[in-house]
């Protein structure tokens, strides 16, 4: 699954480093950080809305939870 989700964001978002986790081992509960250009200039709300839009269809399929960050390329640099 986390295969998949990291596929899909891409999709959405070319320009995006992409980490999937899965830490409870579950393949329904997920935890995603997503740097992107695209979020230059976007809230936080608007960065996850534009990343659950393009996973819409994934969770009426079988996911069920996503833990997930956005950070602008700036944003991550700070952070690490």
């Amino acid at each position: 699954m986390t295969d998949t989700i990291q596929t899909i964001i891409a999709q959405a978002l070319p320009d995006a480093h992409i980490e999937v986790e899965d830490p409870m081992n579950d393949g329904a509960h997920l935890q995603a950080t997503v740097v992107s250009e695209s979020f230059v200039g976007k809230s936080r709300l608007q960065q996850q809305r534009l990343v659950m839009a393009a996973l819409k269809e994934a969770f009426s399929e079988s996911l069920h939870a996503l833990a997930l960050k956005t950070y602008t390329p700036e944003e991550w640099n700070q952070k690490n």
